[in-house]
């Protein structure tokens, strides 16, 4: 459970600099990598979170 709690404050911190990304103005690759990177993190945690 531990482990789900730690994914979803690291999938907020890559949706997050995904977003930094995008209003500095970055290449567009590296805001799609984390962004996706974010969500599936994201989707993992709460997935582990309701079947844990």
């Amino acid at each position: 459970m531990l482990l789900a709690f730690l994914m979803l404050f690291a999938g907020g911190m890559l949706v997050g600099g995904a977003w930094s990304f995008a209003r500095s103005k970055k290449p567009w690759w590296s805001v799609v990598v984390l962004a996706v990177l974010g969500l599936v993190c994201l989707g993992v945690s709460l997935w582990r979170i309701q079947t844990g």
